[in-house]
């Protein structure tokens, strides 16, 4: 049986859709990325106690994305 969404968020960006779906199931609270790029599907799945972690993970990324763009830091290359 497929655990229903609770919540689900879609972005789309250049040629891909991602959907990011909130799930439950026996073990809890989880999270499902779901890709699709040139018409295959590929997904993860991210128990809830990762969450935060991968969140913060995130905004690293975020902030050094965003320190390049100011700086044009030759230590990150061209993305």
């Amino acid at each position: 049986m497929v655990d229903p969404e609770i919540l689900t968020e879609k972005i789309v960006t250049q040629n891909k859709t991602f959907l990011v779906d909130l799930k439950k199931n026996q073990a809890g609270f989880y999270l499902k990325v779901s890709e699709w790029s040139n018409s295959k599907k590929s997904s993860i799945f991210l128990p809830a106690e990762g969450i935060d972690r991968m969140i913060e993970i995130l905004h690293q990324f975020k902030s050094r994305i965003a320190d390049n763009e100011n700086t044009k830091d030759p230590e990150l290359g061209a993305f």
